[in-house]
């Protein structure tokens, strides 16, 4: 009986509390029903970093000697030398995954540019977006290399043309592995991804950079090309180009 008594007691304290607590107060119930859960946490990201870890995972068994020789020759003309007397094969495993992992890091890269902008497509969902940017940096580096052979083709500097694109395919697949690290931060770090966005638009812009010095060098002292001409060639290939893609997309979209 005692025992009933307590329950009851128990019962009746529980019921008065929860009574004060969220009857007797002066704030008014907006929405008189349940709401439905809008937000969620979007999988591709992580699926495409996974994938993006798997490919580097594959790189090291496969062909880490290679991929540090890639490294070591953006930086050295030497090492970049020796690398272009070797077989250069473009279908090679090594050549394919840090040409796969680049653009799977440039575009995620932009494509968080203009989620935090809100240039382009801002109706769109994130994977819309990201494949978006995907095909544009494809389309980019397919132009410049169609362009690249018949410009070589028809002006008969191969040679030259050839030593810069070789150049700054091993500084792009050599800059893809540094961007990763901030790709990974931006997207899963609780700080403000505008930090690590910075940071991999600062590695980006000194990769371009370092390919351009690399093909003034190139050109002004090994060839003996012309300042004029290789000023022209940065203008109508490396500069030009993008402005009017990113007006034309920016206008477009």
């Amino acid at each position: 009986m005692v025992s009933v008594f307590r329950e009851h007691s128990r019962c009746n304290v529980s019921t008065d509390f929860y009574h004060n607590l969220f009857a007797d107060h002066l704030l008014q119930a907006k929405n008189l029903i349940p709401r439905p859960r809008t937000d969620f946490q979007q999988v591709w990201p992580s699926v495409l970093l996974l994938l993006c870890l798997t490919l580097l995972v594959l790189l090291k068994l496969n062909s880490f000697s290679k991929v540090l020789k890639i490294i070591q020759s953006s930086f050295s003309l030497q090492a970049l030398h020796q690398l272009e007397r070797e077989e250069m094969n473009p279908f090679r495993f090594s050549t394919i995954g840090l040409n796969t992992f680049f653009v799977f890091n440039v575009s995620f890269l932009l494509y968080k540019i203009n989620s935090l902008n809100k240039f382009i497509l801002v109706n769109s969902d994130g994977l819309s977006q990201y494949l978006f940017f995907f095909l544009v940096v494809l389309v980019v580096f397919g132009f410049k290399t169609i362009v690249n052979a018949a410009l070589g083709y028809f002006t008969g500097e191969r040679k030259i043309i050839s030593e810069y694109v070789t150049n700054s395919l091993f500084i792009n697949q050599t800059f893809g592995l540094f961007l990763f690290p901030w790709v990974i931060l931006m997207e899963l770090s609780p700080f403000n991804p505008v930090i690590f966005v910075s940071a991999a638009v600062i590695i980006m812009a000194s990769s371009i950079l370092l390919k351009w010095y690399r093909g003034v060098i190139m050109g002004l002292v090994e060839e003996r090309i012309g300042f004029l001409q290789i000023f022209s060639y940065f203008c109508s290939l490396e500069i030009l180009p993008v402005f009017v893609l990113v007006k034309y997309i920016i206008e477009t979209f």
